[in-house]
This record gives C-alpha cells, sequence and structure tokens, in this order.
C-alpha cells in the first residue's frame, strides 16, 4: 500500500496561491482607486501677460499668438474682459 504523505508546503500551495492572488487584487483595486481623480472644475491657468507693466500678470493669451486676448480686471484670477474679434483689446 502506498502512503499518501506530501509536504506541509505542498499541501498549503492551494491556499498561498489564493490568498496571493487575493492580495495582489486587493492592493490593484486599491491603486487603481487612487489614480482615479474626480473631474475637477475647468480650471484657468494663472495669467501670463503683464499688459499694464505693473508687475503683476493680469492677461492670458489663449490663441498662442504672443497677445493678450483675455484681461482679468478685477485681480480673481479669471478672464472679465475678452478680445474675440483679434484686435487686441478687450471687447
Amino acid at each position: 500500500m502506498h502512503s499518501k504523505k506530501t509536504s506541509p508546503i505542498r499541501r498549503m500551495t492551494p491556499y498561498l496561491v489564493t490568498v496571493g492572488v487575493g492580495f495582489s487584487m486587493a492592493t490593484g483595486a486599491v491603486a487603481a482607486q487612487d489614480t482615479q481623480e474626480e473631474p475637477a472644475e475647468s480650471e484657468i491657468p494663472a495669467p501670463t501677460i503683464d499688459t499694464d507693466g505693473d508687475g503683476t500678470m493680469d492677461a492670458w493669451d489663449r490663441s498662442g499668438d504672443g497677445q493678450p486676448d483675455a484681461w482679468d480686471t478685477d485681480g480673481d484670477g479669471k478672464p472679465d474682459l475678452l478680445d474675440d474679434d483679434g484686435d487686441g483689446k478687450p471687447d
């Protein structure tokens, strides 16, 4: 007769694999959750042009042509006056 003697490691292998897979799935779920961010409100970048020469940036170059086309007249960080016709002056 054969005796079925197996090593404890061999008997525990299925359980160890199951536990390992469970931990890796849990870690992956946490990592995926950490990388997902809530969509932020449309953030307006900081102004890039100092139109009045006071040392404070107060206009944006949205079109990329080197000319200001949006101005922050009240200093709240949001464009107030826009140049929609492209003449380089607020409309």
